[in-house]
């Protein structure tokens, strides 16, 4: 019987694999599809800088990439752009995630590496 995951974990495993893609590119993929085309920002923070209970009350408030920029600004975050990227670039389990996740919103909060605090925000779907 296959397990199932929570959708905060899952939530998690996906943005870590965008998270680790480097900013600009977000997938080594060729091939080519269908689906919208996604504009994202990615918040980024020490955890001995803001607990992780701030940080997802802070991201929460986000509705827009205005207020994405103004949070990260405001607690000192990492804030990094990915204009116009095909869905077919995005790792499945991340477009799983980034479907679910409303226009100007954040996603819970994840981490990938040790004491690094994360959130995608998506800006814009095109």
């Amino acid at each position: 019987m296959p397990s199932v995951m929570s959708p905060i974990k899952a939530t998690a495993l996906a943005a870590a694999s965008l998270a680790m893609a480097a900013p600009g590119v977000v997938s080594g993929q060729t091939s080519s599809g269908s689906g919208p085309h996604y504009h994202l920002v990615q918040l980024s923070i020490e955890s001995s800088e803001v607990s992780r209970e701030r940080f997802s009350e802070e991201t929460r408030a986000i509705r827009d990439c205005g207020d994405a920029r103004d949070v990260g600004e405001a607690i000192g975050a990492d804030i990094k752009k990915n204009r116009w990227v095909p869905a077919w670039k995005i790792p499945k389990r991340v477009r799983a995630v980034l479907k679910d996740v409303e226009t100007g919103q954040a996603t819970e909060v994840f981490s990938n590496e040790p004491g690094i605090l994360r959130v995608l925000v998506i800006c814009h779907r095109y």
